[in-house]
């Protein structure tokens, strides 16, 4: 069977990703603070981001391992 695209879920996911990374890069392109430091604010909610996922990820596994 030929796979006729992304569910609408998925669609409905990426889009809302996309828009909020928009929204995120215009809210950080817009602060007016010194410039050594922008990278580090910017990349800092991206960082707590991958955190969260990969502690979610780990304790999925775990939980997975002892069924």
């Amino acid at each position: 069977m030929a796979n006729k695209g992304m569910s609408p879920k998925r669609t409905a996911l990426a889009l809302g990703l996309a828009l909020l990374g928009a929204g995120y890069f215009g809210a950080f392109s817009s602060l007016e603070i010194y410039a050594g430091i922008k990278p580090l604010v910017t990349l800092f909610p991206v960082q707590v981001g991958l955190l969260i996922y990969v502690l979610w990820w780990r304790k999925r596994g775990q939980r997975l391992e002892q069924e």
